[in-house]
């Protein structure tokens, strides 16, 4: 016997559930993959963080930036190999990616500096606090921009990147 859920006197079996589940998670696959490669580029920003601006006492926003460089480095390439590997973008070459991802990611180092500062400078939090914190905002954003430039979709700001920077048919 089937267990049944009732909502709006429509009844639903376990089967319909599993096969609504099994819809979803296809649909957002390089989502939850996302999430699992934005957990290792956040660790490495947090890493990076923690030994710059607490062990080798570089200021706050050089250390920052600095991180900001290298775990967006590692999370170009996540992404680029792990993340978005379906209905990719292959008439662009590694190269436009990376700049473009550099241009979009340059965008979120503005809230990623202004989150740390008034984290750590004006309200004294807990450094490692204010860092979960900042990846976690910073990560949203990076994910609504990443998965434009590497799957092959309409995006306004990139067409006029391609027509600046021109396209690279390799």
């Amino acid at each position: 016997m089937t267990k049944r859920y009732q909502r709006d006197n429509q009844k639903v079996t376990k089967a319909q559930l599993r096969l609504l589940g099994a819809r979803l998670v296809t649909r957002h696959k390089s989502f939850y993959v996302y999430m699992i490669f934005g957990f290792l580029a956040a660790l490495i920003n947090i890493v990076a963080f923690m030994v710059f601006h607490n062990w080798w006492k570089i200021p706050l926003i050089y250390a920052n930036t600095i991180a900001f460089v290298i775990s967006n480095l590692a999370s170009f390439f996540f992404n680029k190999h792990g993340v978005f590997i379906d209905n990719v973008d292959e008439t662009h070459s590694t190269l436009y990616q990376l700049g473009l991802f550099f241009v979009y990611r340059i965008l979120s180092i503005i809230p990623d500096n202004l989150i740390m500062l008034v984290g750590l400078s004006w309200l004294h939090w807990n450094t490692l606090f204010v860092k979960i914190i900042d990846q976690i905002v910073v990560g949203i954003f990076n994910y609504l921009t990443t998965k434009s430039i590497f799957l092959n979709t309409s995006n306004k700001f990139a067409e006029k990147f391609k027509k600046h920077f021109g396209k690279k048919n390799s």
